[in-house]
């Protein structure tokens, strides 16, 4: 069998242009999501045109297929993005952008005293360097003696909200068709409904443990969903809040979103968050 001849091309192929840590380092992975470098930093390539098409792909954005895709086209060192924590596929995203399109991202925003419109550049390399990590385990006390142990979500768990709140929204618009006040009122309800059961399920995803101790004084640990599910469904709503505050807090780790502005017209410095938005990818630098 003839040997296959070599493609000339092939010393034109991409090549990583920069190389990241993300903010978990990994502590929640096996070999199934993550075929983890030696050095611990994950090698990023650039977008290919295949890639770009695939991030304008409507549909496969919104059921995550898109980010999904590209992650593993642009980090061939990850097998699974959906199984990733949230906050490390943000991370890759940004990483992908900078790899991409370079380290300057447009920053627009309006003044909170004047409101005038203004105009910065941030860069890339900044807000990965600014990155926050994220623990393997974060426990919220309750007054009772529980210890609950928190995680952040997961990507495919953050997909599903992303369809929920779609179709959400979808329908409350329908909602403006609808001539009857009690048929709008029924279908409103059904649509808060919807919403309070995509949190709480989001919540009960989050959940990896509760332990604490028995009346006769022995320790116990529950990791079985069925019973925090059941758990959740009965508790006091101050111990759902103290766990919703704690994942809303561990969400906000990974890299600097925010950006410092100063007001063109009354020299106003205020923050303003940078929006990596996939959809924007080519036209956010």
């Amino acid at each position: 069998m003839a040997n296959k001849k070599s493609n000339p091309l092939a010393g034109y192929y991409r090549a990583p242009k920069m190389y990241t840590v993300i903010p978990t380092g990994g502590k929640y992975y096996n070999d199934d999501v993550i075929d983890w470098p030696e050095t611990g930093e994950l090698p990023i390539f650039p977008m290919t045109a295949k890639d770009e098409m695939i991030m304008k792909n409507p549909d496969a954005l919104l059921n995550g297929e898109a980010v999904c895709q590209v992650i593993t086209s642009c980090i061939p060192c990850i097998k699974n993005a959906r199984k990733m924590i949230s906050n490390d596929v943000d991370t890759l995203l940004i990483a992908i952008q900078g790899a991409t399109y370079g380290d300057d991202i447009k920053v627009t925003g309006p003044c909170p005293e004047c409101k005038h419109d203004n105009e910065g550049v941030a860069s890339v390399e900044n807000c990965l360097d600014g990155m926050l990590s994220v623990q393997e385990d974060y426990l919220v006390k309750t007054d009772s003696g529980l210890s609950i142990s928190v995680r952040p979500f997961l990507y495919e768990n953050t997909i599903q909200a992303g369809i929920a709140n779609f179709k959400t929204s979808r329908s409350l618009q329908a909602l403006q068709q609808i001539d009857d006040e009690y048929e709008q009122l029924e279908a409103f309800n059904k649509n808060f409904m919807a919403i309070a059961g995509l949190n709480f399920s989001l919540i009960v995803n989050a959940v990896s443990s509760i332990s604490g101790k028995l009346p006769d004084g022995e320790d116990f640990v529950v990791t079985d969903s069925e019973s925090i599910t059941e758990f959740l469904n009965n508790c006091d709503a101050t111990i759902g809040k103290q766990i919703e505050t704690e994942i809303t807090e561990i969400n906000k780790l990974g890299v600097n979103k925010t950006f410092k502005l100063q007001c063109e017209e009354c020299d106003e410095v205020y923050e303003k968050e940078i929006a990596f938005d996939p959809v924007n990818f080519s036209t956010a630098s």
